[in-house]
């Protein structure tokens, strides 16, 4: 593992978590002001191209180091493309889940 794609795979983590705040976010935020809530909801869709962008920059690199043919350029590009959507995915999922138990604690929602 480089430097550099593990740098990434820690921006590509945080921002898939910003999205996944931003998603549930803005659908709440929606009930006080329309024009934040519609800006915090593109927020999610912000996070995504901006993760997937900076994955792609990552793979052309990393894809332009490797010295061997074009079958190892190819598995070097389908298991880094894999692992910044896994990793992107998670931390979206784990933003979301976040937002939830915040709000649960906040709107104190406790089954008792």
């Amino acid at each position: 593992m480089t430097p550099l794609f593990a740098d990434t795979l820690v921006v590509v983590a945080l921002v898939g978590f910003y999205g996944g705040l931003a998603r549930d976010l803005g659908a709440t935020t929606e009930f006080l002001d329309r024009r934040l809530g519609v800006g915090l909801s593109l927020g999610a869709y912000v996070a995504g191209g901006i993760g997937t962008l900076l994955a792609l920059a990552t793979m052309a690199v990393e894809i332009s180091r490797v010295e061997s043919g074009v079958v190892v350029a190819a598995a070097t590009a389908v298991g880094l493309g894999a692992s910044f959507a896994v990793v992107f995915g998670l931390f979206f999922r784990f933003g979301i889940a976040v937002y939830a138990i915040l709000l649960r604690m906040g709107l104190n929602l406790s089954g008792s």
